[in-house]
C-alpha cells in the first residue's frame, strides 16, 4: 500500500522513516531498505506535483531513498546499478561502513547472477564507462589534467589516474606514489584521499575479466595431493592444516633470486618509514604493502 501524500507531509512520519533507514544502514538490512526506497518512490510519483509543492522534504525524501538503495545494491538490476555508478556514486559515502570490501561484496552478488562470463564482463565494462562519464564532484579543489584546469567530478580524476598510470595492469608502487605525492593528489585532505582511492580500487576491481583467475568472482577450490585450499580473487588460501607442511617445504626451498615484487616490497617498506602510524599515506602503502606479499 503507497503512502500518502498527507503522510510524506506529516513530519513525525519523516523522522519515523529517517529512523527506520538509519536501522536498515546500521544491520545492513538490504532488502528492506530496497523495498524501502522502492515504497517512497512510487509513493513521491504518485503524489502528483509533491516536488513542486515542497521541494525541500522531496530532497531530504530523495536523500534517504538513494542510501536505501546503496544498501540494497545486491538486489539492484543492472540497469540500475550502471545509472547509480553514473549518477548517483559519491551519495555512498553518506554511509559510514561503505568501504571497497563492502562495495565489492554487494556488487559480487549481481555478478554472479549473471551466468555467462563474458556478459559479466560487459557489464563491469559498463560499468567503468558510468565511472567516465560521471559529472559528481568527488573532492573540493579544481584539478589539472592534461595539462587543463578540470572541476574535481569522477570523470575528470579517472582521466587525470588514467593519463598517469594507463589502462592496463599498473605498476604498484607507481600506483601509490601517484596517492600520495600525484600533481592532484598530494594536498587533498584525508577524506578525500580516502574517496579518490575508493574509486580508482572500484575501478582496478572491475578492469579484470571473469574469464580469468584473478578475476572470477566464484570461490575455486584446489585439491590436490599436496596442497589444498581455495582461491579467492587470484588469491590462492590453503586450509588451516596445511598451512604448517607449506612452510616446511618453503623453508627447505633453495635461495631464489629477488623478484619485482620483492623489490616493490622492499621499496614500498621504505616509503612507509616517511609517514605516521595512522596516516593516509601510511595506511595505503601498507595496503599495497599487503597486497603485494599476498600475491608474490
Amino acid at each position: 500500500m503507497l503512502i500518502s501524500e498527507a503522510q510524506l507531509n506529516d513530519k513525525k512520519f519523516f523522522e519515523e522513516i529517517k529512523i527506520k533507514s538509519q536501522d536498515f544502514i546500521d544491520y545492513d538490512q538490504f532488502r528492506e531498505a530496497y523495498d524501502l526506497a522502492k515504497l517512497l518512490e512510487q509513493s513521491i510519483d504518485q503524489a502528483k506535483g509533491f516536488k513542486d509543492r515542497n521541494y525541500e522534504l522531496y530532497r531530504l525524501y530523495k536523500e534517504i531513498i538513494i542510501k536505501m538503495k546503496w544498501v540494497g545494491l545486491p538486489i539492484m538490476s543492472e540497469n540500475m546499478a550502471i545509472d547509480y555508478f553514473q549518477n548517483n556514486l559519491t551519495k555512498i559515502f553518506n554511509i559510514s561502513w561503505y568501504n571497497l570490501e563492502n562495495l565489492w561484496r554487494k556488487l559480487t552478488t549481481i555478478l554472479l547472477s549473471i551466468m555467462v562470463f563474458g556478459e559479466r564482463d560487459k557489464f563491469k565494462k559498463n560499468l567503468i564507462q558510468a565511472l567516465l562519464n560521471n559529472q559528481e564532484k568527488i573532492t573540493g579543489k579544481k584539478i589539472i589534467v592534461n595539462n587543463q584546469e578540470k572541476q574535481p567530478t569522477v570523470a575528470n580524476w579517472m582521466q587525470d589516474y588514467i593519463s598517469v598510470l594507463g589502462t592496463g595492469k599498473i605498476n604498484k608502487l607507481a600506483r601509490t606514489q601517484y596517492l600520495i605525492n600525484g600533481k592532484n593528489t598530494k594536498d587533498l585532505n584525508e577524506q578525500e584521499k580516502n574517496r579518490i582511492k575508493l574509486l580508482f580500487d572500484i575501478y582496478e576491481k572491475l578492469k579484470l575479466s571473469s574469464l580469468t583467475i584473478e578475476g572470477v568472482e566464484e570461490e575455486i577450490p584446489v585439491d590436490e595431493d599436496e596442497i589444498k585450499g581455495i582461491i579467492i580473487g587470484g588469491v590462492f588460501e590453503t586450509f588451516k592444516e596445511e598451512k604448517v607442511l607449506y612452510h616446511e617445504a618453503a623453508k627447505k626451498a633453495e635461495p631464489r633470486i629477488k623478484t619485482e615484487a620483492e623489490n616493490n616490497l622492499a621499496e614500498l617498506r621504505r616509503m612507509a618509514a616517511n609517514y605516521p602510524p595512522g596516516s593516509f599515506e601510511r595506511k595505503a602503502i601498507e595496503e599495497e604493502i599487503d597486497r603485494v606479499a599476498r600475491n608474490s
